[in-house]
């Protein structure tokens, strides 16, 4: 524990300097949080017009079956770009953790780490942490600003209810941090066979998928985000993240990434 405590201290020292680093952590986040807000906000000034008849047809979620029209679609908004939050643990782990092994061995600072009695499950552990604290701590705090402008610029409180749900909260608090350790892992898999970053950092269009056609999904009305839902989401994504650890640790070879990059 101690070991992997002073290598994410040390990452996160040297993560300061990388400007280009540092802005990837932040723009996405402000993106995908301003989004959801202004358009939930801009909904609220729209007339209801004859889509609540049509929006009715596709509703899958009883909170919002005794909703008005107008109400009706500002939830529905709300709902369908309030998982737009699930990309952040995705996307901004993959930035650091892309560089986690493949920037230091440009640097010439991995050999160094790997020369040091630290074991590898430690040296990945650390990693993983040094990219997942700051992705979660940054998902955690759109999500929190997220509500608190859901509270300020809903319509009505079954609104607010209806789009900050204990399924969404769920999902925001348990789902998100487990879908950032497996980005993580995937990606220190991949860096620690390729020479580029950028090749490891395609992981995460193939992780997004999932997330966008649950996107479209729930936009079409086919499914809704519910309680089981969600926790079948975050018990599969547990046995996802523990055969992911188990993955890397086979993958990851000291001696062999020192040798073949020299």
């Amino acid at each position: 524990m101690h070991h992997m405590l002073t290598l994410c201290y040390k990452e996160w020292l040297e993560l300061r300097h990388h400007r280009t680093l540092v802005a990837g952590l932040l723009i996405p986040p402000f993106m995908l949080t301003m989004l959801p807000i202004v358009t939930v906000w801009l909904s609220g000034f729209a007339p209801p017009g004859d889509m609540a008849e049509e929006m009715n047809r596709t509703l899958t979620d009883p909170a919002l079956a005794q909703l008005s029209g107008l109400e009706l679609g500002q939830a529905m908004i709300g709902q369908q770009f309030g998982l737009l939050f699930m990309m952040l643990p995705l996307i901004i782990p993959n930035v650091i953790s892309s560089y986690s092994i493949v920037g230091e061995k440009t640097n010439r600072t991995l050999e160094p780490l790997l020369a040091t009695p630290i074991s590898t499950s430690a040296l990945l552990l650390g990693k993983a942490f040094t990219a997942m604290v700051p992705a979660v701590g940054i998902t955690w705090v759109c999500g929190s600003i997220f509500i608190i402008s859901m509270a300020r610029f809903t319509v009505s409180p079954a609104v607010f209810t209806a789009i900050v749900s204990p399924a969404w909260l769920l999902l925001l608090i348990i789902a998100a941090p487990l879908m950032s350790l497996i980005s993580i892992l995937l990606t220190l898999a991949i860096s620690s066979r390729v020479n580029d970053p950028r090749s490891a950092q395609q992981i995460v269009a193939v992780l997004i998928i999932p997330v966008m056609l649950f996107f479209f999904a729930q936009t079409v009305g086919f499914v809704s985000l519910n309680i089981v839902m969600v926790m079948l989401l975050v018990l599969a994504l547990a046995i996802i993240a523990a055969c992911c650890l188990w993955l890397v640790v086979r993958l990851f070879q000291r001696e062999t990434i020192l040798t073949r990059w020299r």
